[in-house]
C-alpha cells in the first residue's frame, strides 16, 4: 500500500512540475528593511561596539551576543495570512554556524505577543517560513486569544547566539519581512500543493479536504521561487493520463 501511495505521490510530482506552479494566495508585506530604523536597541545591539548599516536594500547588524530592538510599524492589516516569511543572511566566523536564531515578534493592539524563531540557523542566505498559528512562544496572550492580523502596530526582531554567545561577532543582514497565505491543500504548511501532501493526505485525511487539494494542486503561495510555465503539451496529459491508470490499476 505504502508502494502504491509513493507511486501516486510521484506521478502528481511530475504532472506538477510539468505543468509549472501558478501562485496561489495573497502576500502582506510588513517591512523590505529599506532604509529601516529601530526605535530602540536592547542588549549587545545597543552596546557602542555594534556596527549597524541601513540600507537601500538591508538592515545589517553586526554584534556580539544577543541582541534586540522594538520597531513601530504602524498597523498591517493581514487578515487571511497564515505564516510569516523572513529572508535575512547570516555571516561569521566557523564557530557561529548552526548556532544564530533569527526571531520575530508580533504584538497586536490587546498586547498580545507572538514569538516565530528559527534556531540553529546556518551561515548564508536564508528563506524562513512559520505558521502564524504555531509561534515558538507567547510572551502575553493579550485580553483576547490569538493574534489579531487586523492590527500589528508593533514588532521586535532579536538574534540568539546560542552556543556560540559571546565569542566573536556575527552579522545578521535583515532583508524582507512578509506575512503569506497559503492555498487550500497544503496539508503540510510548506506553502505548496504537491505529492506531499497527498501522501499525508492518505495517511490521516483529517488533515483537510482533497477537493481543496485537487483545486489547488501545482499551486506554491507568495514568495515561493517559481519558473515560467509554458502552455500544457501533449506530455502533461499523458502523464495527468498515467497518474489516473494508477489510480485505476490499482482498484481493479
Amino acid at each position: 500500500m505504502n508502494a502504491f501511495r509513493n507511486e501516486v505521490a510521484m506521478a502528481f510530482l511530475l504532472v506538477g512540475a510539468a505543468m509549472g506552479a501558478p501562485r496561489a494566495g495573497a502576500q502582506f508585506p510588513v517591512t523590505d528593511f529599506s532604509y529601516f530604523e529601530s526605535n530602540e536597541l536592547y542588549a549587545s545591539w545597543a552596546s557602542p561596539s555594534t556596527t549597524i548599516v541601513s540600507g537601500d536594500e538591508s538592515y545589517s547588524i553586526t554584534a556580539t551576543g544577543y541582541g534586540s530592538n522594538y520597531k513601530f510599524i504602524g498597523v498591517v492589516a493581514a487578515t487571511g495570512a497564515t505564516h510569516v516569511e523572513l529572508e535575512v543572511t547570516l555571516s561569521g566566523p566557523p564557530q557561529a554556524d548552526g548556532q544564530l536564531g533569527p526571531i520575530i515578534s508580533f504584538v497586536d493592539d490587546d498586547g498580545s505577543y507572538y514569538n516565530y524563531a528559527w534556531f540553529g540557523q546556518t551561515l548564508g542566505d536564508h528563506v524562513l517560513r512559520a505558521p502564524l498559528a504555531a509561534p515558538t512562544w507567547i510572551s502575553n496572550p493579550g485580553t483576547t486569544p490569538g493574534l489579531n492580523l487586523d492590527a500589528i502596530p508593533h514588532m521586535h526582531m532579536q538574534l540568539d547566539p546560542a552556543q556560540f554567545g559571546s565569542q566573536g561577532a556575527y552579522t545578521i543582514e535583515w532583508k524582507n519581512l512578509t506575512l503569506i497565505t497559503a492555498a487550500p491543500g497544503d496539508f503540510d504548511a510548506d506553502l505548496d500543493v504537491d505529492g506531499a501532501d497527498f501522501l499525508l493526505w492518505q495517511r490521516s485525511p483529517a488533515v483537510g479536504s482533497l477537493d481543496d487539494f485537487k483545486a489547488n494542486f501545482g499551486t506554491v503561495s507568495p514568495g515561493v521561487a517559481i519558473v515560467a510555465v509554458p502552455e500544457p503539451t501533449a506530455a502533461v496529459i499523458a502523464l495527468l493520463a498515467a497518474a489516473a491508470l494508477l489510480v485505476r490499476t490499482r482498484r481493479s
